[in-house]
């Protein structure tokens, strides 16, 4: 990764404001020194999602997901640091340098090369459609598909001519030479030649969420067998430096600009642009493989529910169920759509309308709903064989359902349903639930439980140590009066060491202590845990007391520590010293 100079990097900090920019994606409001609103990257209900506009961070109480503006940046966009950080540069018109004071620069230098390589690539399919004879085929498919010119330009939809090497040469004559263009998987080789990957087909640009061309996928036109060979329906690029098909989705780019409480998400492109066409413009499609965890946390942070539109066939149901697993694992909430007489969402749109559509929409069955519904339809209940499969189906789908409101309601139905009793319903749900946690490897040994006490344990410290560190950063008195009994090497983990030895370095040199600056030297779980310090809200009546109290919890540990370790050594002399110091310590608390 490109390393800028802590001078330039402070400047982008110093003239981005973090309240300004998270106003964009969550309503704050001034709540005594901080800004409070909804957190955007977890579903609630109460805001304990705070902004500190002095310190320039952000830090959720909720989930803990905490840093500086360029790390909201980087999980609200999906960037890395440098995509996260030029994005900031670009908004108050700094210009990073490419060339100098870089280093190890290659790989983005590469990144940078592929978006301009798939940039012009996007640009001559559109062209060739729009403008150029050899298009007029796919001018011709998408006239049949009833796509307007407008959302040809919308979607920035293209043609791709049936070619050995037209897309490369004129790749060629832009700059770009055979080998970028076989890494960024716009060209393939075969024999030693080199030729376009995508030929004969429509294509459609996959747009990330800064507006760069990351990938294409073609449908052909003619798909027709020649010398033994019949080409995919759908072809898709390869995964490169900008590109990973599990990590994106298609037409998020416009999808999240209508910030809507629901998202549609469905299989096929033309799915997505056929009911974006006619008004529903919240709508995305997964890219030719089925949803992952990545996608689904993804699509979670702009919207609130996820409505599943899946194909009405059977692999289409197949994978709804398998949707509904992955988001229900990340913690989403979603609803299954039912359209009636039609194969897919771009058939029902065609055939329907836009209003039986929106009715869809608005009927979608919550997914523990279609599951049971789904379950319910391979059985026949007057048979007393098929209610007991029924229950044992539907015990399995409720054992993963958290609220106990909702288990409830569903036991009574299927209670109802079934003639079976809600008692005998709840114990198979119990037996289940049983054997789940035994497949797992869930249920505990008394020796791990032991070892889950003493991490309790550690973890009171580890707070106790965090509490400190807070009252260290704010008030260098504090620093003075404990620097010497706890150093930082005393602290825990290597995120309190590492932090403790910047702002004791600071505190000693009397340099100002930047704390949007510090975090940078942080990432991912120990940058959310760097937040919560520096952010802390913790108010103290009696601050001296509170350090006492802080840093004889924390002599308590480590004294404990060395009294078990003199204990398994039988050093009767030790163990005697030791109780004695504790005595003493225990008295001060």
């Amino acid at each position: 990764m490109p390393r800028y100079s802590d001078e330039l990097i402070n400047e982008i900090f110093s003239q981005n404001d973090i309240v300004d920019y998270v106003s964009q994606y969550v309503r704050l409001r001034k709540n005594g020194r901080d800004y409070t609103g909804l957190c955007p990257f977890h579903k609630e209900k109460s805001p304990s999602f705070h902004v500190n506009q002095d310190k320039q961070l952000f830090h959720c109480f909720g989930c803990g997901a905490g840093g500086n503006l360029v790390q909201f940046v980087m999980r609200s966009e999906g960037l890395d640091f440098l995509e996260a950080l030029k994005l900031m540069a670009d908004r108050v018109g700094i210009i990073l340098p490419e060339e100098d004071n870089l280093v190890d620069d290659k790989l983005y230098q590469k990144k940078k090369r592929i978006y301009s390589m798939n940039k012009a690539a996007a640009r001559f399919y559109y062209e060739k459609l729009t403008k150029d004879e050899a298009g007029k085929c796919g001018l011709e498919y998408f006239s049949e598909r009833k796509i307007s010119a407008k959302t040809i330009t919308a979607y920035g939809l293209g043609y791709a001519p049936d070619s050995f090497d037209v897309l490369k040469k004129h790749m060629n004559s832009l700059g770009f030479n055979d080998d970028e263009l076989l890494e960024a998987g716009l060209c393939v080789t075969k024999n030693g030649k080199v030729y376009d990957k995508f030929r004969g087909r429509v294509m459609f640009p996959i747009i990330d969420l800064r507006g760069n061309v990351i990938a294409f996928g073609g449908r052909i036109i003619n798909n027709v067998e020649k010398d033994g060979y019949k080409p995919p329906k759908y072809l898709n690029s390869a995964e490169t430096p900008v590109f990973n098909k599990g990590k994106n989705l298609f037409s998020l780019n416009l999808a999240k600009k209508g910030n809507a409480q629901q998202c549609i998400l469905c299989e096929g492109y033309m799915d997505v642009i056929s009911v974006y066409q006619a008004g529903v413009t919240n709508i995305v499609a997964t890219l030719g493989t089925a949803l992952t965890e990545n996608q689904a946390k993804l699509l979670m942070k702009y919207t609130g529910e996820i409505l599943l539109c899946y194909d009405s066939d059977e692999a289409g149901q197949t994978a709804t169920r398998r949707a509904i697993d992955i988001i229900n694992s990340v913690g989403g909430k979603c609803r299954v759509m039912r359209l009636k007489g039609a194969k897919d969402p771009d058939e029902y749109i065609k055939n329907n309308g836009i209003e039986l559509f929106r009715r869809a929409i608005a009927e979608a069955l919550p997914s523990t709903e279609y599951l049971l519904r789904t379950l319910k339809s391979n059985f026949d209940l007057d048979n007393p064989d098929g209610k007991i499969l029924f229950v044992q189906g539907a015990a399995k789908i409720l054992s993963g359902i958290v609220s106990a409101i909702e288990v409830d309601a569903y036991v009574k139905k299927i209670s109802d349903e079934t003639e079976i009793s809600k008692d005998a319903i709840y114990a198979e749900l119990k037996r289940t639930k049983s054997q789940d946690k035994i497949a797992s490897g869930t249920v505990k040994t008394a020796k791990v439980v032991s070892r889950e006490k003493k991490s309790d344990v550690d973890i009171k410290i580890i707070d106790a140590q965090r509490r400190l560190l807070s009252l260290i950063i704010d008030n260098r008195r504090v620093y003075l009066r404990v620097k010497e009994e706890f150093p930082p090497s005393e602290y825990s983990t290597d995120a309190l060491k590492k932090l403790a030895e910047i702002v004791y370095a600071c505190h000693e040199k009397n340099e100002i202590i930047e704390p949007a600056m510090i975090i940078n030297k942080f990432s991912g779980d120990d940058a959310d845990f760097i937040s919560k310090i520096f952010c802390n809200l913790e108010t103290y009546g009696d601050e001296d007391n509170t350090i006492l109290q802080l840093v004889n919890s924390i002599k308590l540990d480590r004294l404990n520590g060395e009294l078990e370790k003199a204990t398994n050594e039988n050093d009767a002399v030790k163990i005697k010293e030791l109780l004695s110091l504790r005595l003493k310590l225990e008295g001060n608390k």
